[in-house]
C-alpha cells in the first residue's frame, strides 16, 4: 500500500471510530473533524454539508468496512 493509501485508510478509520453518530458522521463542530470530513469528501468517500455533518458514500462505506 502506498503512502497516500495508508493516510486515506488511517483517516477513514479515525473518522469511523470517533465521528460516527448512528448513520451520520458528526464533526462535533471541531475544525479537525471538519477538515477530516472535507478531505474525505474530496476523495469521494463522504458527502459533507461543509459545517458539521457528513455521510459515507457507497465507496466510503466499502472502504470503512474493509479497512
Amino acid at each position: 500500500m502506498d503512502r497516500e493509501a495508508r493516510l486515506r485508510t488511517a483517516l477513514v478509520a479515525m473518522v469511523g471510530q470517533y465521528l460516527t453518530d448512528r448513520d451520520a458522521l458528526d464533526s462535533q463542530s471541531m475544525s479537525a473533524g471538519q477538515l477530516a470530513l472535507a478531505t474525505l469528501a474530496e476523495e469521494g468517500l463522504v458527502e459533507f454539508d461543509g459545517a458539521r455533518f457528513g455521510y459515507w458514500t457507497e465507496a466510503g462505506r466499502r472502504h470503512w468496512e474493509t479497512w
